[in-house]
């Protein structure tokens, strides 16, 4: 169908519209704009034509019939600048001008060009959308210059939108064909779906990383606290140094800086704080650890305010000042004072088992041994190389019993120490007696750990005990036998003899039972020094009552009174044959006695943790130099050797109990012999 081609109108008035509103009932249009509509119908009242376009057809009426205002229509044309916007512009003596297009199907005016000529400038009637479309250019160069400060992606799709947005302002108000104004548009929806798609993202992305963060900030609160609870409960001097020789900063204790307060001794030269060789080994080291950025360890002396000296360990370490003024080194110093003390114990104690005269040795909880002084050579012929990793095998002579090594190490394992005689073999293959003391040592717990063993040669007393048994024996034999003689030749002469001679006879007698009872004696004593029993609990009184009436049948005449201050059942730790010392201290006080009739008293007392044990007389009393030799007070000679046995028996026996003997003058005459045991808790 041919296109009606409008004619040529000349519009005359000051103010004209157009109106190419798509989708609208000119009814709800009139309602929104009825000025607009009232311009529209006089315009056609002056016999003006307004075209209208409906399928494929052009419509041409003089008046605005009813029916248009019922029907949906895709454009009403006025004038030429009806467009998509919605906006009326106004011209003044406009010429309006259909161009030849052709509309096709039901779809209505598709693409028309209403050209307009004589147009007149339109700012004032557009300001608003001028101002649109600058404040969109001004966003879109403002987003370029985040962009190029920023770098953020996210400002692409800004600038982006804002430059689309801009691009579609510029082309509605140059008045471009609809298809061509709605691509920005078009354009800009996509954009915006998937900007808000990305901030959807993001926003997860910031929350994401809103939560490590706050994640990340409570765990540095959490590791604060810890450093800040390790600073303040370290035993160590924790400071920092610069490489001016500076304190910057103390982290942890002052003790390092004597008796400064913390807050005082920070940025302040090391020597006005420290004496000047620790002030240099602390320079040295901070110098030394910058220059290699290793660590370093030094120790260093102070003196303290009581003038005792305590020293310190310091280790170094490289530290970065986060201000880069400059590198800082990080010092902890431990107070070693007593390492070193024990060290130098240590030192004193290796300097006093090297010089020992005596063979030790140490072997671990096993028994190989781990160390050897150097008496250890001398003794066994062996040196410390063939020594160590050996254990004290090496030194057996198998002349020793099993038991002997069982009993040992059941000992020192449980703890206790082991103290005994022992037969061993140097290298050379000769034969040696020790006194050896084997002692476990222990660590903090009580478990043990190791064991230190002495050994001291007695070889020359061993063998001098040989002599002295060959002796005993031979002058015990003898003796007996020769006395025996004598007593029974002695015997016949007084039978037969008469006087002088008689008497003579008589006093050889006494002589002769008399050596006989030292021989007896002195084969006690020896009995006593080589037994190898140890003292133990002994009832007291019942064996002292029994030597009292032993006392009393020997020596009738003497006068014994017996005081007894303990319980009956009283019992001491002591060596078996104690009532024997106390008999022969009865015997002395009546043998030596002046009168016919001596008087002794034996007086016993509980001490709760002793028994005392006294025997006083009436007598001469004790030579002073017999009782100095007894207790070691003068070297035994030939004019200090004491008058008898008797006494050694006692003082042998006493001390063999682990027991005291003292002397002391009776009042107003004669001696008080005093023997203290110790209470048995066993009765």
């Amino acid at each position: 169908m041919p296109v009606t081609q409008p004619p040529s109108t000349a519009f005359r008035g000051t103010a004209s519209a157009a109106i190419a509103y798509c989708g609208y009932h000119l009814a709800r249009y009139r309602e929104r704009h009825p000025d607009l509509f009232q311009r529209i119908q006089e315009a056609v009242d002056e016999d003006l034509t307004a075209f209208a376009t409906r399928g494929d057809r052009f419509l041409t009426f003089d008046a605005v019939p009813e029916t248009l205002f019922e029907e949906k229509f895709v454009a009403i044309a006025l004038l030429a600048s009806g467009h998509a916007l919605g906006r009326a512009l106004c011209y003044d003596a406009a010429v309006v001008l259909l161009a030849d297009r052709r509309l096709e199907g039901d779809t209505g005016f598709l693409s028309s060009v209403l050209e307009a000529y004589s147009v007149q400038e339109m700012f004032d009637a557009n300001l608003p959308l001028l101002l649109s479309l600058l404040l969109r250019v001004l966003g879109v160069i403002l987003s370029l210059f985040l962009l190029r400060q920023v770098g953020d992606r996210r400002f692409v799709f800004f600038t982006a939108l804002l430059s689309l947005m801009a691009i579609r302002q510029a082309i509605t108000v140059l008045g471009a064909p609809p298809g061509l104004r709605e691509v920005p548009g078009f354009i800009v929806s996509i954009l915006t779906v998937v900007l808000v798609l990305y901030l959807l993202q993001y926003v997860r992305q910031e929350a994401a990383l809103k939560d490590r963060l706050q994640t990340i900030n409570d765990e540095l609160r959490a590791n604060q606290n810890r450093l800040q609870a390790v600073l303040e409960g370290s035993p160590d001097t924790i400071f920092l140094v610069d490489e001016a020789g500076r304190c910057r900063e103390i982290l942890a204790g002052t003790e390092t800086f004597l008796d400064e307060e913390a807050a005082a001794s920070v940025d302040r030269p090391i020597d006005e704080l420290l004496s000047d060789e620790a002030a240099t080994a602390i320079q040295e080291a901070a110098e030394t650890t910058l220059r290699t950025d290793d660590s370093e360890r030094i120790e260093y002396s102070v003196e303290r305010s009581n003038e005792q000296l305590a020293w310190y360990e310091a280790r170094t370490a490289p530290l970065e000042h986060p201000t880069k003024e400059s590198d800082l080194v990080l010092f902890t110093a431990r107070d070693v004072t007593e390492r070193k003390d024990r060290e130098q114990n240590l030192r004193r104690f290796r300097r006093a088992i090297d010089t020992a005269g005596h063979a030790i040795y140490i072997t671990d909880h096993d028994g190989t041994i781990e160390y050897v002084n150097p008496a250890f050579e001398e003794v066994t012929g062996y040196a410390p190389e063939e020594a160590l990793g050996q254990t004290p095998k090496l030194l057996d002579s198998g002349r020793m019993a099993d038991e002997y090594f069982v009993d040992l190490w059941e000992t020192i394992l449980a703890g206790d120490v082991w103290e005994e005689n022992v037969l061993n073999e140097t290298k050379s293959g000769a034969l040696y007696h020790a006194h050896q003391t084997i002692a476990p040592i222990t660590d903090e717990s009580g478990t043990v750990e190791e064991f230190v063993a002495i050994q001291t040669d007695i070889t020359p007393l061993k063998e001098r005990e040989r002599q002295l048994k060959v002796l005993s024996r031979v002058l015990r034999h003898n003796l007996r036998n020769e006395m025996n003689v004598i007593l029974g030749k002695a015997g016949e002469i007084q039978l037969t003899a008469t006087g002088k001679t008689a008497a003579d006879a008589a006093q050889i007698e006494q002589t002769s039972e008399g050596l006989l009872s030292l021989a007896e004696t002195y084969r006690d004593i020896l009995d006593l020094i080589e037994t190898s029993e140890s003292p133990r609990p002994i009832s007291l009184v019942d064996r002292l009552r029994t030597q009292v009436q032993q006392f009393r049948r020997e020596y009738p005449e003497a006068r014994v009174t017996v005081e007894i201050d303990c319980p009956e059942e009283t019992a001491v730790v002591a060596m078996p044959g104690i009532e024997r010392a106390v008999g022969e201290l009865l015997e002395n006080a009546a043998v030596h006695a002046e009168q016919a009739h001596p008087a002794v008293t034996l007086r016993v007392e509980d001490h709760t943790d002793t028994v005392r044990i006294q025997v006083a007389d009436t007598g001469p009393g004790i030579p002073a130099v017999e009782r100095e030799t007894l207790l070691g007070e003068t070297e035994i000679g030939s004019l200090s050797h004491g008058t008898g046995l008797g006494l050694w028996f006692v003082y042998w026996i006493v001390r063999r109990s682990n027991g005291h003997l003292s002397f002391e003058e009776n009042d107003p005459r004669g001696s008080i012999v005093t023997i203290e045991l110790e209470r048995s808790t066993r009765e």
